[in-house]
C-alpha cells in the first residue's frame, strides 16, 4: 500500500506553460500527516478498464485514470482502491494526492510518479503545485512540513522548513471548485499582483501563516463564511485559508481555546 500525504496552499502565484510539466505555481504551502492511502489489485478482468473504489464505490476519477495512463498502466483491468484521510475539494491537494499515491503503488520511482501525477493535474485543471509539494515532503522524509515551491512546474525547485508547533485545521464548507479559479484571466492576475508583492523573511509556522492571511485577504479569496471562522480566531492565534478550498488552519499557544473556538464551523483536525 502506497501513501501520499495532503497538501495546503497558503501562498500561490500561476505559471501559464503550454508544456503540462512546466506549468505550475510557487508559493508557500503545508504538507499534512494525513493524506490517501492506494492499493491496486490486477484481477485479469475481461473488461481491460481500470476501475477506482474509494469506500467500495466505484468513482470517476480523470486525474487519477491520467496519471496511471501517463505510467503506461491505462486500460490494464486493474482495480484501484483509495482511502482518502481528508475531503477532496476542501483545499488538502487531495486530487493531486490520489493521483501521486496511486502511481507510486505502480511505479516506486517518485520522480516518474511525480511527472505523471502532475501533468495529470494540470491538463484536468485540479491544482498547479500540489504534487510538487507533496513529493518534496516524501523525498524529505517528514511531515507536517512547510514546502516553498520556488520554482514552477514538475521538477520545479523548493525549500521545505520544519514546524514546531500544532496546527489546528477546521475542515468548512463544502469545498470550491479550483478550476474555476486557475482557468479565470482575471482572477489569475490579481492572484499573481498580490504574490509578487508578498515580503516573506521568516519561515517558521506563524510567519508562514500570516502570509498566507495577508494572501487571502488582499487577492479577495475570503467569502462571508469565512470572514466568521477567520473573525472567531482568539486574540494571539494566527489563521489563514487553505486554498483553494474553505478550510481553515490555524495555530495558537492555546490550541485548546482554538479548537473549541473553531468547532462549531467544522471537523477540527490537530497535528
Amino acid at each position: 500500500m502506497s501513501f501520499a500525504p495532503g497538501h495546503i496552499s497558503l501562498t500561490f502565484a500561476v505559471h501559464p506553460h503550454s508544456d503540462p510539466l512546466i506549468m505550475g505555481s510557487t508559493g508557500l504551502g503545508i504538507v499534512l500527516p494525513q493524506g490517501v492511502y492506494c492499493s491496486i489489485v490486477d484481477e485479469n478482468k475481461e473488461n481491460c478498464e481500470n476501475v477506482i473504489f474509494v469506500e467500495n464505490q466505484a468513482i470517476d476519477d480523470p486525474v487519477v485514470s491520467r496519471a496511471i495512463e501517463l505510467l503506461g498502466h491505462g486500460n490494464k483491468g486493474l482495480s484501484i482502491y483509495l482511502r482518502r484521510d481528508l475531503p477532496i475539494g476542501a483545499g488538502f491537494g487531495i486530487s493531486g494526492a490520489s493521483a501521486l499515491a496511486a502511481c507510486l503503488e505502480l511505479d516506486k520511482n517518485l520522480h516518474n510518479c511525480t511527472l505523471a501525477a502532475h501533468q495529470a493535474e494540470i491538463e484536468y485543471k485540479t491544482g498547479l503545485g500540489d504534487v510538487v509539494a507533496i513529493s518534496s515532503a516524501i523525498s524529505d522524509g517528514n511531515f507536517p512540513l512547510i514546502v516553498e515551491r520556488k520554482s514552477p512546474g514538475a521538477n520545479g525547485e523548493f525549500n521545505t522548513y520544519n514546524i514546531d508547533s500544532k496546527l489546528v485545521i477546521c475542515v468548512s464548507g463544502l469545498g470550491r471548485n479550483t478550476s474555476e479559479i486557475i482557468s479565470n484571466s482575471e482572477w489569475v492576475e490579481i492572484i499573481n499582483t498580490v504574490s509578487s508583492n508578498l515580503v516573506i523573511t521568516d519561515y517558521d509556522i506563524r510567519s508562514v501563516i500570516k502570509a498566507g492571511r495577508n494572501f487571502t485577504d488582499n487577492a479577495g479569496l475570503v467569502n462571508g463564511n469565512l470572514v466568521e471562522i477567520l473573525d472567531s480566531v482568539p486574540l494571539g492565534a494566527v489563521s489563514s485559508v487553505a486554498h483553494l478550498g474553505t478550510s481553515v488552519i490555524a495555530v495558537s499557544d492555546n490550541p485548546d481555546e482554538l479548537s473549541e473556538s473553531l468547532g462549531k464551523y467544522g471537523k477540527i483536525l490537530i497535528y
